[in-house]
């Protein structure tokens, strides 16, 4: 950049250097050139934001190890974080800033899949790359699809075949479903509802509820399950509509070894430590595991926790569920941008479809027609006892179930979404 001081005389070429840079465009690190920038929206207020810290704390971590190798394409990468309120209008809304007027290169976002929706739809109309790594309802991919959108995480269909093809082992025959009441939450149920035809056909659903985004009493639904004599309860609940539904449940008698069926939350730290021993006998699925015995997620997981094991809030001690996911999912993303040599969204949709990364969980494959990561599941029990992350590793009143060491896995040939026209018309 030239400077200009207040002395010194400036020969006439010279200040026309100055200008044709301006009118041209000319790359200047004031204007920020020299780095890539993700604008990000998380809920960071109301009964949800410890997801985003969740979330973010995984983004970070990816993030800095990018920037300690020399950056993305030579350039260092900056998060630009926005409160989505967990409100789609809210979402659009800074979305839009931070295109605009932030000039980003990317955006994101984890929770929820309303929030997704909205996204999407801003990233076709200004024509930028949108990374979905929390949105879960399989139509994001599907009837809403936009080739600017990619969603490297879970979608619907993989919990529900995942956790299906678990439950099939197990005794339990007659369901009652508690979700919430937005996108994600019915295409849980219609979800599982589908799959449980598939793999446990002799089940039976005997009830099921919708409740709105951060209720307060559960005691109502739990009541009708347990008039309805259901043997267990499946949710996609998350967040304080899990930890309630869970509480009110046990306290309303659905003691241990009553069990609750949980879409991937159950697995989180908070909520594993506000629940304590009501957690135990909940079964649960996700796309990451500590226990996945290779070599580099030991290493990963290490050096994670030589950064974070000193953080005030627990839940980040490790990189536990979605942290661990959405560590890998950037750094997926990172790789891509690197193969596509440019973060011009052109190019970055060549290079990422069909774009295949060997994470230490297994091979994560980004699928050309619908944009979806096709990814290996991890499914299991929460139970008691001594939990070797994270009781008494900082704190010794830090005390809680955790998903035990034996857990299944579900290959992504078993639990992604058939690549249809019906679904998605680019699947053929």
């Amino acid at each position: 950049m030239v400077k200009i001081f207040a002395k010194t005389i400036v020969s006439a070429s010279m200040c026309f250097i100055v200008a044709l840079a301006l009118f041209t465009g000319a790359p200047s690190k004031a204007i920020g050139a020299d780095t890539i920038k993700i604008g990000d929206l998380n809920p960071w207020s109301g009964p949800f934001a410890s997801h985003g810290r969740t979330w973010t704390v995984g983004i970070k971590f990816a993030m800095e190890e990018q920037n300690s190798k020399g950056g993305l394409l030579g350039k260092k990468i900056e998060l630009i974080p926005e409160d989505n309120e967990l409100k789609p209008d809210v979402a659009t809304r800074r979305s839009k800033k931070l295109i605009l007027e932030d000039k980003v290169d990317f955006i994101s976002s984890g929770t929820g899949s309303h929030i997704a929706i909205a996204m999407t739809k801003v990233a076709s109309g200004y024509k930028k790359i949108y990374i979905n790594y929390g949105g879960m309802t399989d139509f994001i991919q599907g009837k809403e699809f936009t080739p600017y959108a990619f969603r490297v995480f879970m979608g619907t269909y993989n919990v529900n075949s995942a956790l299906a093809l678990m439950m099939a082992s197990k005794p339990y025959r007659r369901y009652y479903f508690i979700n919430q009441d937005y996108a994600a939450g019915r295409d849980f149920a219609r979800g599982f509802r589908e799959q449980l035809k598939i793999y446990l056909p002799q089940a039976e659903i005997v009830g099921e509820d919708f409740a709105p985004l951060g209720t307060k009493d559960f005691a109502p639904y739990v009541t009708k399950a347990m008039a309805a004599k259901a043997d267990v309860i499946f949710t996609g609940n998350y967040g304080s509509d899990l930890t309630l539904l869970i509480k009110h449940a046990r306290g309303l008698g659905l003691k241990q070894p009553f069990p609750f069926v949980c879409v991937f939350a159950a697995q989180d730290a908070n909520t594993s430590y506000e629940l304590k021993d009501d957690l135990v006998g909940v079964y649960t699925v996700q796309p990451y595991s500590l226990w996945v015995d290779t070599p580099e997620n030991k290493k990963m997981i290490a050096k994670y926790h030589a950064q974070h094991k000193g953080d005030k809030d627990f839940d980040t001690w490790w990189p536990d569920s979605l942290i661990g996911s959405t560590i890998l999912c950037w750094k997926m993303v990172f790789a891509a941008v690197e193969k596509a040599g440019s973060v011009d969204p052109d190019k970055v949709i060549k290079a990422f479809e069909g774009f295949s990364y060997q994470t230490p969980v297994g091979l994560w494959t980004m699928r050309t027609c619908d944009h979806q990561l096709m990814m290996p599941m991890f499914g299991g029990r929460m139970v008691a006892g001594d939990n070797p992350f994270y009781n008494g590793s900082i704190r010794p009143d830090v005390k809680f179930p955790w998903l035990g060491k034996d857990i299944e896995t579900f290959p992504p040939s078993k639990v992604s979404i058939p690549a249809t026209a019906d679904y998605n018309p680019r699947c053929r």
